[in-house]
């Protein structure tokens, strides 16, 4: 083994985490922190003194979330390598919410990130603002995808909060509000949210007809919010934060979109994420895969209708038909227990 390439890849790996960390001195102690070594370690490491061992590369690329093929400048049109950690328990719920925290706190702070996001759901960030939507999502993958031994004999209710949950995703909408973003729907997002509520009523999952309903108002308030945003080219609402910009655009597409693919654009760390599995998560940052990601939203971008701004006609036709189809469950839900249905 050539020393002198163990050497290069330390190199590199470290000035990724200095990327992330301009300040030396949280560097020093960040890394300290991590690996459990003293200062004068972490600054023979720094000054390539002393090689990193396997496990700490390790521990470094997790918790700086870097991909190895980045680190290795991978770049053959055949190797992708990808980060993933499944999201089995609510341990590992908030430990992605942590992971889209501090991504989002980076892009929130570089002018030039931008946000490129191919929907069959309801963007998750959206959902962020609205505590009892974004409550809803979780106890949905927990219960009904991933089997949560811990809800098993839970029904949703208004009452179930988080409140670690509930704080880490109210930080990251105000993130996600200065990010600029793309974002291409479908009619799916109008289904996918609605019909898994519909789906939970009629298996007995909700504690009330209130939690129920309760829930329906506020997916109602969140598609008047996104009308109001894509009408305005703006996430930011004039009157929740001083700021009010351009930065929100949205295409509609008549063309199916297969999963939730999401383009990152942060410099020189652009990044890939794929949804899997439901809401399970790949993350990459090969920029052959990069550059395809691009590639094949630049083709769907070319198809679909600008709505945001301009396309009134196709915005009010949207939007129009979400307000017709939350009410249609309402009153399914009402006519049910007035024993009607």
């Amino acid at each position: 083994m050539n020393p002198m390439s163990d050497i290069s890849l330390q190199k590199r790996l470290l000035e990724l985490v200095q990327q992330q960390i301009p300040d030396k001195l949280s560097v020093i102690y960040e890394l300290s922190e991590l690996l459990n070594i003293s200062s004068d370690s972490v600054y023979r490491r720094l000054r390539e003194e002393t090689l990193l061992d396997i496990n700490e590369i390790e521990k470094i690329c997790n918790h700086f979330h870097i991909s190895f093929d980045t680190l290795l400048n991978i770049t053959s049109t055949d190797t992708s390598l990808f980060n993933f950690s499944p999201i089995v328990s609510t341990g590992d719920f908030i430990h992605y919410l942590y992971f889209l925290k501090k991504l989002l706190e980076e892009l929130s702070q570089n002018q030039q990130s931008h946000i490129y996001y191919a929907a069959i759901d309801l963007p998750i960030l959206h959902n962020f603002k609205f505590p009892l939507v974004s409550m809803f999502k979780s106890f949905y993958w927990l219960k009904a995808i991933s089997n949560d031994s811990n809800f098993h004999n839970v029904k949703f209710s208004t009452s179930l909060k988080n409140t670690e949950i509930l704080k880490l995703k109210e930080e990251m909408h105000q993130f996600y509000l200065k990010v600029p973003s793309t974002e291409i729907w479908t009619d799916q997002i109008l289904n996918s949210l609605l019909k898994q509520i519909d789906y939970f009523w009629d298996s007995g999952e909700f504690n009330s007809m209130e939690d129920a309903i309760n829930l329906l108002n506020e997916v109602e308030e969140e598609f008047a919010y996104l009308e109001n945003a894509v009408c305005n080219c703006s996430k930011i609402v004039r009157d929740e934060y001083p700021l009010n910009n351009a930065n929100f655009t949205v295409y509609l597409s008549d063309i199916l979109i297969n999963n939730n693919s999401i383009l990152i654009e942060n410099n020189n760390k652009n990044r890939a994420i794929i949804c899997i599995h439901t809401y399970n998560i790949l993350t990459t940052t090969n920029p052959v895969f990069i550059s395809e990601t691009k590639r094949w939203l630049n083709t769907f971008l070319k198809k679909s209708v600008l709505i945001s701004g301009t396309g009134e006609r196709q915005r009010f036709s949207f939007f129009h038909q979400a307000y017709e189809k939350i009410e249609s469950i309402k009153k399914k839900i009402n006519s049910t227990v007035n024993g009607h249905g």
